[in-house]
């Protein structure tokens, strides 16, 4: 099913059908600030298993969190510290995935030998809105064909995934860059993957 969404404005009872799919463990696609994404309720294992059987991905896989603020991704995380907030504050929302130490929140088909946790806080207003309306994260993967691929056309990923996916959240094409991965878990940052934030910053 395709959803047609305001990019800019979304509209809230059109949010509200797709928070009602991810309140029965449905499976989404919405549009962020740089790829399309698969997303389900970070609350729910069964859909979290059901996107690692959707991608044939490893459970060991990093995925990332979709937050509304700092605020929301603090509790999946073991905390944030004061001079890493203000660093990332100023940034967020923005095209970035923090890798953070991870906290006991996650859902369990995602702690399996996993001690981080990607976040993001995308500067998409349908995401955004959503996570807020939601009221929780949304665990989320970008929707590829391959490596460094993305499928940017929610008419193309409705005919490719097809039943197989509950709903695609059409935001309308996107240009294919993927966001910058920082790893803040360790020591010293470290760019993991230069996409399209910039990281002059660090």
């Amino acid at each position: 099913m395709l959803l047609t969404i305001d990019p800019q404005e979304p509209e809230h009872w059109l949010l509200a059908e797709v928070c009602k799919v991810l309140q029965r463990g449905g499976i989404v696609v919405v549009p962020t600030d740089t790829v399309y994404g698969v997303a389900c309720d970070v609350a729910s294992d069964d859909a979290v298993e059901r996107i690692y059987r959707l991608k044939g991905m490893d459970s060991r896989k990093l995925l990332s969190l979709l937050c509304s603020d700092l605020a929301m991704a603090a509790e999946y995380t073991r905390g944030i510290p004061n001079t890493l907030f203000r660093v990332v504050r100023r940034k967020l929302p923005g095209p970035y995935t923090f890798i953070l130490p991870a906290s006991k929140e996650l859902p369990r088909a995602m702690r399996k030998n996993r001690k981080t946790v990607g976040i993001r806080v995308p500067d998409c207003p349908v995401v955004l809105k959503l996570v807020q309306q939601f009221g929780r994260p949304l665990l989320t993967t970008s929707v590829r064909t391959g490596p460094g691929q993305w499928m940017l056309d929610p008419f193309d990923i409705e005919t490719e995934y097809g039943p197989a996916i509950d709903l695609v959240v059409d935001g309308g094409p996107l240009f294919p860059e993927p966001s910058t991965v920082i790893d803040f878990s360790g020591v010293e940052p470290e760019v993991v993957r230069e996409g399209k934030g910039e990281v002059d910053f660090l």
